[in-house]
Order: C-alpha cells, then sequence, then structure tokens
C-alpha cells in the first residue's frame, strides 16, 4: 500500500503518518527514510524534534536526501519492510539544489523525483510519504521559491496519481 500525507508545516502529518506506519506495519520492520539535510539551528531543531518523536518506535533511520529509489539497493530484503518518507518536499528542495541535476529542466526533474519515489514504493511492502502543500501566491517569495513551490505542487499532483490512500490535513492545523 502507497500512501501520501499532505499538510501545511506544522500541520501534524508526520505524527499522522507515523500512526498509518504502525497500523500497516504490524510486526513488519519499519524503515524511516529521513531526506532533510539540517541547514542551520532551525533544520537542527527540527530533525531533533523528529528523532525523538520516533523515539522508542522501533525505526530504523535511513539518511537519504536525494535519488530514494537507490535505497532499496542499501537494504536488505526491503520488500519485507514497511517505509515511512520524510519529507518528500524536503527531497524536492535537495533534488532541485543536487549537483548531478544542474541544468535540468523543470519538466525532467518532476519526471526524476516522481520516478524515483515510485520506484522505492513498489521495492517494499508499504509505503508512506510524507509531504508539505503551501500556498502558490504569497507575494514574499523570490523566484527560487516559487519554483519550488510549483515544482512541490506538481510532484504531490503527480505523486497522487499513484497512491492507494491520500490524506490532507491542510486545513487541520
Amino acid at each position: 500500500m502507497t500512501v501520501l500525507v499532505l499538510g501545511t508545516p506544522d500541520s501534524g502529518k508526520s505524527r499522522f503518518a507515523e500512526s498509518i506506519m504502525d497500523e500497516l506495519a504490524g510486526e513488519k520492520e519499519k524503515i524511516y527514510i529521513a531526506t532533510m539535510i539540517p541547514f542551520g539551528k532551525t533544520g537542527e531543531e527540527r530533525i531533533k524534534k523528529h528523532r525523538k518523536m520516533r523515539e522508542g518506535k522501533g525505526y530504523l533511520t535511513v539518511e537519504c536526501p536525494v535519488d530514494v529509489s537507490d535505497i532499496a539497493d542499501d537494504i536488505e530484503r526491503i520488500e519485507d519492510k514497511c517505509c515511512l518518507l520524510e519529507c518528500l518536499s524536503n527531497l524536492i528542495g535537495n533534488e532541485i539544489h543536487s549537483e548531478g541535476n544542474k541544468g535540468m529542466d523543470d519538466d525532467r526533474l518532476i519526471d526524476k523525483i516522481t520516478e524515483d519515489v515510485t520506484a522505492l514504493g513498489s521495492k517494499c511492502s508499504h509505503l508512506v510519504i510524507v509531504s508539505n502543500h503551501f500556498p502558490s501566491d504569497d507575494p514574499e517569495y523570490d523566484e527560487d521559491t516559487r519554483r519550488y513551490v510549483r515544482i512541490t505542487d506538481l510532484v504531490n499532483k503527480k505523486i497522487s496519481l499513484n497512491m492507494d490512500q491520500i490524506y490532507d490535513l491542510t486545513d487541520e492545523g
């Protein structure tokens, strides 16, 4: 089963996704695929918060900021495991700024990210994906942020086509 949990930052999507993971996993091993690269104190604090939330819940954490389809090669018998991808929007930002993707047009980048996530989902027993939803019309956005928000929205929409279940916590807070 593949599940997408969408929401604004701090909407409770991570906690909700973990509860889904616990239900789906049963006795299967749970892999937490951490995509965040900690930039500055805020990033480090966010990572600490998420580690504390997972404490004692039986997750094996795998750091994977780009190319998530490759981790299946690094995890023994991933088809017997349940994976939580936290967070797709971080992955998107990392892929946008990755040296390996410099010069790639947005359509190809969107396809690459979608294909990588879809490939990961096809290799594990269950995949739960957490992603952010951002307002697309904030006048404070610079050009780079507008591009990131647009790409994130398009990847979320494209990924949604392959999901068994979608939860949108955007209005839940």
